[in-house]
């Protein structure tokens, strides 16, 4: 029988906690997808840090909109979702899942002063051909209204057994001709920086050793920082307007290199890719659709 779990905080989570987590359930074990409990982190009427909005935005290179960027309650969910992640309870380890996709809807434009609440949680688990995927799911409310969603799906590689009858493989559709829209250096600085901003400290982000040892080039950019500036240079100013953003993560994004975005526009929907110099293939690959 699954045990669920709900955890309750008052401020963001400590880093060093998080990653002692992590290390400590390295060795997690799969025992079936019917014993993974649902785990519930849940944050109450807090505000938006005005400082840590205006750091988020100078390092991603971006403007404040009206409202928040689609990107940025990523940075809020981030922390609480990793305490998920590295619960015991989890069949894997942290050290060895990869992020593959993502998918968020904005119901609406979010105000930087609103008081909001975060609920995150596991949602489903299933076996497919490449291994294990989990979701992992966090809502953003103000008052009762949902505001903002995040479905985020990682994959611990390995054998689990077939994949079920109704297991399609998720893809974009591929793209017609797709033009330049813009490309920038991507410098090597405010990396340890912005992954206390963003929550994502994995030290393959900042440590170009570290990240050796894992079998990269160097270290590379955080996603969350990457795909903010991607969508902020997408035609139509709609950062922080209503809509669907799906991004699949396909390769790493690395600093001191020129990066191409590419995108294709039909109607409300934005079909890009981006490129990092070197890789003939796409390194992220998105679609962005305002509802």
């Amino acid at each position: 029988m699954k045990n669920n779990v709900t955890l309750y905080f008052t401020r963001k989570p400590s880093d060093i906690s998080t990653l002692w987590q992590a290390y400590r359930s390295r060795k997690s074990m799969f025992q079936g997808i019917d014993k993974i409990p649902e785990i519930h982190v849940k944050r109450s009427d807090f505000r938006i840090d005005a400082s840590h909005l205006g750091e988020f935005n100078a390092i991603c290179g971006i403007d404040q909109t009206q409202g928040l960027h689609i990107l940025y309650p990523f940075t809020l969910v981030y922390p609480y979702l990793m305490r998920i992640l590295c619960r015991n309870e989890m069949p894997f380890s942290h050290f060895k899942i990869l992020n593959t996709r993502n998918r968020i809807i904005m119901f609406r434009t979010i105000i930087a002063d609103e008081l909001i609440n975060i609920d995150c949680y596991n949602s489903a688990s299933r076996i497919t051909p490449k291994g294990l995927e989990i979701d992992f799911k966090a809502e953003v409310y103000s008052g009762t209204e949902k505001v903002w969603e995040i479905t985020v799906t990682y994959l611990n590689r390995g054998r689990y057994g077939n994949a079920g009858p109704d297991y399609k493989d998720p893809a974009l559709e591929t793209p017609g001709n797709l033009s330049v829209v813009n490309a920038w250096y991507l410098e090597a600085k405010n990396r340890f920086r912005f992954g206390r901003i963003s929550g994502d400290t994995n030290g393959i982000h900042y440590g170009s050793f570290y990240a050796r040892m894992f079998g990269f080039k160097r270290d590379f950019a955080q996603p969350i920082r990457i795909i903010t500036k991607c969508i902020s240079e997408l035609p139509g100013q709609i950062a922080d307007k209503p809509a669907e953003l799906i991004f699949f993560l396909k390769g790493p994004v690395y600093y001191e290199n020129m990066l191409t975005l590419k995108n294709q526009a039909s109607g409300n929907i934005n079909r890009f890719d981006l490129f990092c110099r070197g890789n003939d293939r796409p390194c992220i690959s998105g679609r962005l659709a305002l509802c």
